[in-house]
């Protein structure tokens, strides 16, 4: 028994100094492990828990600003707005909580709950929904004043795009509007919620104003409400994926070619529903004004369109988000005839002075009659007065001598059946017929010289927008050279630094005939400086000013007036393109109108331009011809 007991009790003992090894080892291991991670990996862990109440916050950067040429004027420019956004996954159980908020910040909680659970199903990842587009200051105070207790919304501050001068060039300067959730699928740059161009040159554009985004690191306490600011991570970071704050880097600015006093000018003499006018420098193709109208104010889009006003702009019958200056095409009209004129004696097909068979106030083609604007006619006329009075019977008789390729030849020199190539989005190229598009669209033989009749006075197939009838007008005030339109002259960036310069200048266009060109111009002179001249009511005392009325038939409605124009004879420096939708005729309507905006250029804003400002302007007259 002793020796039994012996035995177990050395057994005792083993195990008993095992055990003591056993926990000796462990506190050693622990002792080691404590020490790798407080001592060795310190740093380590220290950033991970640092990380645990940071957060990353991206700095959208304001868009670069857009400028009158004059360079002191702005157009365009950003406003803080303050945003609030809810937070769906802090939602859990504070239904109480949002009810009062609702009542605090004066927003419709059922409005509200409607709109979120559509938001959640919408998508289910939590992202946050925008609430207020921009706060005012008592909803502002609110959420400053309890973010403890409303932790569940967010309040940032973001810049918003607006316009000084209201609907003044909207269609030239266009609008912004949110992302669309395709749209950041497609590119890596966006992120919901962020502002890019949508029209006009907020759109060509966008690459330009959309600066580089910054980044600020934000402090958090365990609920996720914001402490402060860090100015950086930890010293001595060394993970490449890590970023510290750094500012945004705002878009670049643009500076047009707008003349702001002579926008202006167009805007108020333009008093028609519907239209657009065009004015430009025909050396360069500046654009010095654009107007189109109905219009809109692009400043409705600061607090976000509401569904209801979306839907009554874009439903509206009148369209005013449509850019009439370069998106509408019109027949041209009577403009058109110098086209005519061109072609037909470039191509020896008309003398100078030839004189055609009288006009008496309809030309019988076949079994059909295609009458003058004037019922009682014109009487024999060569290719000068034909110009200066409009008459249809002689350009009728022109254009039973052309062919569809002799006109389409003529008019595609001076610029129409293309895209002008200025910048703005959505330009149409309108069109100009030849022999293969009068086969496509009636069929091989289907078709008669009485379509070229039609054509040969800026009728039937024949489409044109105001800016390619502006062009068409510069290439007569140049002498022959093709320009094109643009709006930007400069682009800078936030330091001033030049990023682009628009030196564009006029290409000559060797095909054209010179002696011809000079006298299409002449005769152009006197549709506005002689007694008959269907253009006489744009006349301006001291300015010599060429021009050409039109008056285009419309089966929809009442007759669209069209006028061009550009001054001064000697030495142009304006071209001119005005369109009059159902206003009526040309000489009557838009020849006025011609008139106030070339007073103003030149008389108005001479000091500008080191003109003489001694003339004296006579009083407005309304009195136009019949074309």
């Amino acid at each position: 028994m002793v020796a039994l007991d012996q035995h177990d009790e050395s057994i005792l003992r083993l195990r008993l100094r095992t055990l003591s090894l056993i926990i000796l080892g462990a506190l050693f291991l622990l002792v080691l492990w404590l020490f790798y991670i407080q001592v060795i990996r310190h740093s380590h862990y220290d950033k991970l828990a640092f990380s645990t109440r940071i957060q990353r916050e991206r700095i959208v950067a304001p868009r670069g600003l857009i400028w009158a040429r004059d360079g002191t004027s702005k157009l365009v420019v950003n406003v803080p707005v303050y945003q609030i956004s809810i937070l769906p996954g802090k939602l859990h159980g504070r239904d109480e909580l949002v009810s009062l908020a609702c009542e605090w910040l004066i927003v419709d909680e059922d409005k509200l709950r409607n709109k979120l659970a559509e938001w959640i199903e919408k998508y289910p990842d939590e992202r946050e929904m925008i609430v207020v587009q921009a706060a005012d200051k008592e909803q502002i105070s609110v959420l400053r004043e309890n973010r403890e207790l409303f932790s569940f919304f967010r309040l940032v501050m973001k810049h918003r795009r607006q316009y000084p001068e209201g609907s003044l060039a909207a269609h030239l300067l266009g609008y912004v509007g949110e992302v669309m959730d395709e749209e950041v699928k497609r590119s890596s740059e966006l992120h919901a919620s962020d502002i890019i161009g949508r029209t006009g040159i907020e759109y060509t554009y966008e690459k330009y104003l959309r600066g580089v985004d910054g980044v600020r690191i934000v402090e958090i306490s365990a609920d996720g409400i914001p402490i402060g600011e860090v100015k950086g991570l930890l010293e001595g970071e060394d993970n490449e994926n890590a970023v510290g704050s750094h500012p945004p880097v705002p878009g670049a600015d643009l500076i047009l070619t707008i003349d702001l006093n002579l926008q202006r000018a167009v805007e108020s003499a333009f008093t028609w529903e519907r239209g657009s006018v065009v004015v430009m420098d025909p050396r360069n193709g500046e654009i010095l004004a654009a107007l189109s109208r109905p219009a809109y104010d692009p400043n409705i889009f600061i607090e976000g369109v509401s569904e209801e006003r979306w839907k009554e702009l874009y439903e509206n019958p009148d369209n005013p988000l449509f850019n009439r200056t370069v998106q509408a095409t019109y027949p041209p009209g009577s403009t058109f005839k110098v086209i005519t004129a061109y072609a037909g004696l470039k191509n020896g097909l008309i003398s100078r002075y030839q004189y055609m068979r009288p006009c008496v106030g309809a030309y019988r083609f076949g079994n059909r009659y295609f009458h003058c604007w004037k019922p009682e006619g014109h009487g024999a006329l060569a290719t000068l007065g034909a110009i200066v009075h409009s008459c249809d019977v002689y350009f009728y008789q022109v254009g039973e001598l052309l062919t569809a390729n002799q006109f389409a030849s003529a008019g595609r020199i001076f610029g129409l059946g293309r895209k002008t190539g200025v910048d703005l989005p959505s330009e149409a190229a309108g069109i100009i017929p030849d022999h293969a598009y009068f086969d496509r669209r009636f069929g091989k033989g289907k078709w008669t010289k009485g379509h070229l009749l039609n054509y040969s006075i800026g009728q039937g197939e024949i489409l044109t927008t105001p800016i390619q009838l502006c062009v068409l007008t510069s290439i007569f005030a140049n002498g022959g050279r093709m320009v094109r339109p643009h709006v930007v002259e400069r682009i800078v960036d936030a330091d001033g630094g030049l990023i682009y310069e628009n030196n564009a200048e006029s290409i000559p266009m060797p095909v054209i005939e010179q002696d011809i060109l000079r006298y299409i111009r002449e005769a152009m002179e006197r549709v506005v400086s002689a007694e008959t001249g269907t253009g006489r009511a744009t006349a301006v005392p001291g300015i010599r000013i060429a021009g050409k009325t039109g008056t285009v038939q419309n089966p929809h409605g009442k007759d669209h007036a069209i006028f061009v124009a550009f001054a001064p004879m000697e030495d142009p420096e304006v071209a001119l393109a005005i369109v009059m939708e159902n206003a009526g005729q040309g000489g009557v309507m838009a020849a006025p109108v011609a008139r106030e905006i070339l007073s103003t250029y030149f008389h108005f804003l001479a000091g500008e331009k080191g003109l003489s400002r001694d003339v004296v302007l006579s009083p407005r007259s309304d009195r136009g011809s019949e074309e």
